[in-house]
């Protein structure tokens, strides 16, 4: 029996979790960052119905915000659904707050929100992990 190699080809050192199923990130994904989203602004509207454009616009860029962050450090409904779990290449088993907005940097910046769902979905399509979670240092895994 060989011992397993981490990423860096050391043996020992902690293991690096092997990444999740294309399939099963998109369906979390449309949980997490459609589905969710959309009740979220459909609520939050409907509070801010009286308030103008500007106030209503601000305060549903920060609730999208908030989600992501929320998502990424304290639960994701449509990761728990289909069975995977976001991990922390850095020691810790949930990614702190600075690495959650690290790796929705693409999806929060309203000017770049198009683009950025579209580049993230190439990598993902493409190398099976977002841009943003090498970035982050985290990784999306099959709960255990």
């Amino acid at each position: 029996m060989t011992p397993e190699m981490n990423k860096e080809g050391i043996v020992g050192g902690p293991q690096i979790p092997a990444l999740a199923s294309k399939g099963k990130r998109f369906a979390a994904g449309i949980i997490d960052l459609i589905i969710i989203p959309i009740i979220l602004g459909i609520v939050a509207g409907l509070l801010l119905l009286a308030a103008n454009d500007a106030i209503r616009n601000t305060v549903l860029i920060l609730v999208n915000i908030g989600w992501m962050l929320f998502r990424d450090t304290v639960f994701s409904p449509g990761r728990k659904m289909v069975g995977l779990k976001l991990v922390s290449l850095s020691g810790t088993e949930k990614p702190s707050l600075g690495q959650a907005f690290i790796r929705n940097v693409l999806l929060i910046i309203p000017f770049v929100l198009v683009i950025g769902y579209l580049v993230e979905i190439v990598a993902l399509l493409a190398k099976g992990e977002r841009i943003a979670d090498g970035w982050a240092k985290t990784r999306v895994t099959e709960a255990a």
